[in-house]
């Protein structure tokens, strides 16, 4: 992103963090060919993040999948703070003159305090009234896609956000690592580069550590990724 660009979104950042006040996180993710981290926030107590912070699980998986492609922004999806609290997102693209994408407007609303005024409004008046749906919805995938289930965290660091993508996905499989087939790790390989590890600095080393692999297998795993996503 060019320093102009950068200045721009960081006075917006700044602007929006007043208007809006302490409910609302406003970040701004810089992306290039080899890291992707924050360079301006606002409250940023709301995530536990700072500058320096790496893109969250949803957004890495939103840029891996090129979903700014499509569309331009994201909005309201579900998210996770860093004190456990449900929180809704909203994310716009950042994208070049010649359409590539650059960096990432991310505006986070901490709800919790005002579902639970909702709760208590509901209690007093019972099923008289019935809470709007949210508006400014926008699909971002099919109704069945099973990531649109996946909440959005926080991650503080390269490191912790590759740790917990790596962990969540080898989760599934009950099976040692060092019993793995080389079919399974290719299918691992698939989640995790759909899910966008690959985008985070060193992930290749590490992945390679939790599947007992050398990183030229990893990089030979993503060579046939890429070449059957091509065909």
């Amino acid at each position: 992103m060019e320093k102009e660009l950068i200045r721009h979104y960081s006075l917006l950042v700044d602007y929006l963090g007043h208007i809006l006040g302490p409910d609302y996180e406003i970040a701004l993710h810089e992306l290039t060919s080899d890291s992707n981290r924050i360079v301006a926030i606002a409250n940023g107590q709301l995530t536990g993040r700072h500058i320096g912070s790496p893109l969250s699980n949803r957004m890495l998986a939103f840029v891996a999948g090129k979903l700014y492609e499509k569309q331009d922004y994201v909005l309201d999806f579900e998210s996770v703070s860093a004190s456990g609290k449900k929180m809704r997102s909203n994310t716009m693209f950042i994208k070049d003159d010649s359409g590539e994408l650059v960096g990432l407007l991310c505006i986070n609303f901490d709800a919790s305090r005002y579902e639970e005024l909702s709760a208590r409004i509901m209690d007093l008046c019972g099923s008289a009234i019935r809470p709007a749906a949210p508006s400014g919805t926008r699909l971002i995938a099919d109704e069945g896609d099973p990531s649109e289930k996946v909440e959005q965290h926080f991650p503080t660091s390269i490191a912790g956000a590759t740790a917990s993508i790596v962990t969540s996905v080898l989760r599934q499989y009950p099976v040692p690592v060092d019993r793995l087939t080389q079919d399974e790790k290719m299918e691992i390989m698939d989640v995790l580069n759909r899910q966008g590890v690959f985008l985070l600095k060193g992930s290749v080393n590490y992945v390679a550590r939790e599947l007992h692999s050398s990183e030229a297998s990893i990089y030979r795993y993503l060579g046939k990724l890429n070449a059957k996503k091509q065909s």
